[in-house]
Order: structure tokens, then C-alpha cells, then sequence
């Protein structure tokens, strides 16, 4: 697996384009993610095999990545998934990772901060236009949580982040809740094209 650093050019590609849209202050990742790579085969294990204990040790190594960039947050929100998906799931691994993420840097998950408001299905075949529109207003803080999110600094997580069109939108209804800086952080970046499956 190729490591991610902050020279290499699809982090800095990735970055870029979330902070473009004023609702992302930073990125952290661990990992390129690489058609037919290790990491695939570790994805679809979190997603569809009931890996859990396995997304929690990445979310650990994500914690200690996010530790060496000296990133400092309030809280940990785990991006959510649609009702439909958590139940065919059993779990969500993003929370799951968020969790593994608190172990080592000792920050509040809240899972139930932000919710999808609708099912959006998977978004590996759109484009990237059709990935933001997919999510738009797809997302919104949970009313009862935005005392907790209201002025803090949010860490929001992903398993994979390719166009960052899913970050952005979960971003967006952080922010309008309140929160004063979301860095979004993921276990993988993928380049866009890239067949998750």
C-alpha cells in the first residue's frame, strides 16, 4: 500500500478541491487507495464482512497519523450512513474507524451528530458533478446535537474519500451548526475512477 504524505500530489489534488469549497480547514489520510490493492480488499472486508474490530485498528493508525500532524480537535463525527445501509450493514464503518481514532487521541465520538436525509445510493459510477449534485442538501446536523457542535472544532470521518463530494456535504451541515473548523480525515484517498467495489 502506498502511504499518503502531504507532498504527494492526490492529497495535495484532494485538499485542495475540499478546501475550495470553504467548508473543509485541512485533510489527513493514511493510505492511497489502488484498484485491485490491499486496501480494496480491506474496504470491501470493513463494508460487507463484518469487519469491525478491523476498521476500529485502522481508525487507531488514522489516530496516530492525525497525532503526528499535531491536528487538534473537540470532537470525532463519523460520516452517517442512509437507515437502508446501516441496517443491510449491521454498523457503520465510518464510526467504527471514528471510535479507533477516540482510542488514541482521547476526543468525544458523537455518531449521531449528522444524519442522510435521504438514500443516496452508491456514487462509484458518477462523475464528479454528479457525485455533488447526488449529495447536495443529502445531509443535517441532528437539532438536539448542535450545542455540542456549535463553536468546536469537528474531526469528520470517512472510510474512503475520492471527490470529496459526500466530505463536503457533511462538512457544510457541520458548519451550519456551528462548528468553527471540520478537517476531514480517511483511512484511503482514491483518484477518482477508481472502482471501489
Amino acid at each position: 500500500m502506498t502511504a499518503v504524505n502531504r507532498e504527494l500530489p492526490l492529497f495535495c489534488e484532494t485538499r485542495d478541491r475540499l478546501r475550495a469549497e470553504e467548508v473543509v480547514d485541512d485533510l489527513v489520510a493514511c493510505v492511497v487507495f489502488e484498484k485491485g490493492g490491499a486496501f480494496q480488499r480491506i474496504a470491501h472486508a470493513i463494508k460487507y464482512q463484518s469487519m469491525e474490530r478491523l476498521a476500529v485498528e485502522l481508525g487507531r493508525r488514522l489516530g496516530k497519523r492525525i497525532r503526528q500532524h499535531g491536528l487538534v480537535v473537540d470532537l470525532v463525527v463519523p460520516v452517517p450512513l442512509h437507515r437502508i445501509k446501516f441496517r443491510e450493514r449491521g454498523y457503520n464503518q465510518s464510526e467504527r474507524i471514528a471510535c479507533g481514532i477516540a482510542d488514541v487521541c482521547g476526543w468525544p465520538v458523537i455518531p449521531d451528530a449528522v444524519v442522510r436525509t435521504r438514500y443516496t445510493g452508491t456514487q462509484t459510477a458518477l462523475g464528479v458533478e454528479e457525485r455533488r449534485k447526488n449529495v447536495h442538501d443529502a445531509f443535517r446536523c441532528v437539532s438536539r446535537r448542535r450545542t455540542q457542535i456549535d463553536g468546536r472544532r469537528c474531526l469528520l470521518v470517512d472510510d474512503v474519500i475520492t471527490t470529496g463530494a459526500t466530505t463536503t456535504a457533511c462538512a457544510r451541515a457541520l458548519r451550519q451548526a456551528g462548528a468553527t473548523a471540520v478537517i476531514a480525515a480517511s483511512i484511503a484517498l482514491a483518484q477518482h475512477g477508481a472502482d471501489q467495489t
